[in-house]
């Protein structure tokens, strides 16, 4: 399966011993998340937006268009109206030309959610530039190849799909940390050709979820991504062929319940934050890590606050996972328990300078009550600070 984190929560506390609990489904930011409990705060498919979800490690679900030169970017649309100042084809404007245009409103329009005119436009963003983010933060990215008929850009060829795998490769992300999905399969074809092992997911409107769970299944994919509402059947009889299923868009806390309840694996919604919440996990109301080297070493020192209304006891499971990434590659990472005082002093070996600065991140993996949490990406200090008594 691929659920991450949320998967390996501990129940003992909160369930008797021998009741068996299904984890709570990993959440997807619906083109980055741009809702956060029932407001407007987010611009579409922004870095902004993106950088939220990852705090909280939220998969980041983001579509890649293609501009007049054959840069995949990140939006939604063909054209420029919904979501910008522009208007008119993505695929007409030049990366560069691209450049000029903002996104003008909060949330997204079409959506049941809330909207509002953005105060702070957002340049539209690049997928390479995201998955470098996403590589150095370890943050999940399902990238849909929005490659698609009823789009004035389609392209029946495997071009536009290998030039979004042109990006993904040249990124350097790793296969772990990525998703593929399509309403396609010949582009999710290209994916598998091109990058071996990544998982891919067939997306399916709600008239074809029957007819793309068996292309899904006979195609040998990993994950069906149906429009939501399906039913506890369906996705059993998916889990029987092997699939995981991941609905969209689930925008209100009874549908988010009611996946749940259907064993659905993970789920992708406009605000992802309600939907944690209506599976019973609420953020930490404070997560530190302080990251310094110390002679030989990297050291992380980290506090958390759990959120309100859980206690010490509970909020403080879990572990703590530091990654160091170095330009091109990930080095090393560690693993280190919480303490019962919801802290921990922690390192690994240093990097060798000459293999240039490190991107540093801490993520706290969650547990039955409390979401995970990041700290990073960002550089280690170069000596160790001076912590107060």
């Amino acid at each position: 399966m691929l659920t991450r984190l949320l998967a390996l929560v501990i129940v003992a506390m909160v369930v008797p011993a021998g009741v068996a609990v299904a984890a709570a489904p990993q959440i997807h930011a619906h083109r980055g998340g741009t809702v956060v409990s029932g407001k407007a705060k987010y611009a579409e498919e922004s870095l902004a937006a993106y950088r939220n979800a990852a705090r909280n490690d939220f998969v980041l679900e983001v579509d890649a268009k293609l501009t007049k030169d054959g840069v995949p970017v990140a939006i939604h649309d063909a054209t420029l109206d919904r979501t910008t100042n522009c208007t008119g084809e993505v695929r007409t404007f030049t990366l560069a030309e691209l450049g000029g245009c903002r996104t003008d409103v909060l949330g997204s329009p079409g959506s049941p959610l809330p909207t509002k005119p953005a105060a702070k436009p957002a340049r539209i963003i690049t997928i390479q530039s995201l998955l470098s983010f996403a590589r150095k933060s370890g943050s999940v990215v399902n990238l849909e190849v929005k490659n698609v008929p009823s789009d004035p850009d389609y392209d029946s060829t495997t071009a536009f799909a290998n030039r979004v795998m042109d990006a993904v490769i040249a990124s350097r992300i790793p296969r772990s940390q990525l998703i593929i999905q399509s309403f396609i399969p010949a582009n999710l074809d290209v994916a598998v050709q091109r990058l071996p092992g990544v998982a891919v997911s067939l997306l399916s409107l709600q008239s074809l979820n029957e007819a793309f769970l068996q292309v899904a299944f006979d195609k040998d994919y990993d994950i069906i991504s149906p429009e939501w509402p399906v039913s506890a059947d369906y996705v059993r009889r998916a889990h029987q062929n092997g699939l995981d299923v991941i609905p969209f868009t689930l925008d209100s806390a009874a549908d988010v319940r009611a996946a749940r309840a259907a064993k659905v694996d993970e789920l992708i919604t406009d605000d992802p934050l309600a939907a944690a919440r209506a599976m019973g996990l609420k953020p930490a109301r404070a997560f530190d890590a302080t990251v310094f080297i110390d002679g030989r070493r990297m050291i992380a020192v980290v506090h958390l606050l759990g959120p309100r209304g859980v206690s010490a006891r509970q909020s403080c499971r879990g572990t703590l996972l530091m990654r160091v990434v170095l330009p091109g590659r990930r080095i090393q990472q560690v693993r280190r328990k919480l303490s019962r005082n919801c802290d921990a002093r922690f390192g690994i070996k240093r990097t060798p300078p000459r293999l240039g600065p490190p991107q540093v991140s801490v993520l706290f993996e969650g547990n039955a009550r409390t979401l995970p949490e990041l700290d990073g990406p960002k550089a280690p200090l170069l000596k160790p600070p001076s912590f107060n008594p």
